[in-house]
């Protein structure tokens, strides 16, 4: 299992960074490190996480298609009400994640696995929308990921997590020189 997570580790760090750079490769770079993940995460019993790569892998597809077919390759703002949105679904979700995942499952985490799933889920459709946001949800996701992982002693996932936690504000920091204003 070590070398699938060191594989889904290194594949994740150059995603993010090609991200960070704005550029379309972080799509099928980012396939790679779902496939290695979603291994990882089922024999770790980490079921949201595992079903956070599903839904990257659904997301993904549809972000990398959506990029190639963007006529501006700069970032966009959301608008404020639909920013508000995004944070109300992001909390009204949790809960309801949390439950499914404490009583129909033997997750060992969740409610940070709950809210690692429903933040995720939201920034990579942010992502794969090309919005500047999508930074934020994943700052946060990061985080909890790192704690998650060191937890687990999964440690090469818990650099992993560390170090695009890192690339994660600086990409928002390059992103916010790029954006313009949507009209999403």
């Amino acid at each position: 299992m070590n070398w699938i997570e060191w594989i889904g580790v290194v594949s994740g760090i150059a995603a993010v960074y090609l991200l960070y750079l704005n550029n379309i490769w972080t799509w099928p770079i980012g396939f790679i490190n779902i496939g290695c993940f979603m291994i990882l995460f089922w024999h770790q019993k980490l079921y949201g996480d595992f079903v956070v790569q599903i839904i990257f892998l659904v997301t993904g597809i549809f972000g990398w298609y959506n990029w190639g077919n963007q006529i501006t390759n700069n970032p966009q703002k959301l608008l404020l009400k639909t920013l508000i949105f995004w944070i109300l679904a992001t909390i009204l979700f949790i809960p309801v994640a949390t439950y499914y995942l404490k009583n129909f499952t033997d997750c060992i985490y969740p409610i940070a696995e709950a809210t690692i799933l429903i933040i995720s889920i939201i920034g990579q459709f942010l992502t794969s929308m090309r919005k500047i946001e999508n930074w934020y949800w994943w700052i946060v996701a990061d985080l909890l990921m790192l704690i998650v992982y060191l937890m687990k002693g999964l440690y090469p996932t818990a650099a992993y997590s560390l170090i695009i936690l890192i690339i994660g504000i600086l990409g928002l920091l390059k992103w916010r020189k790029l954006t313009i204003i949507a009209k999403f």
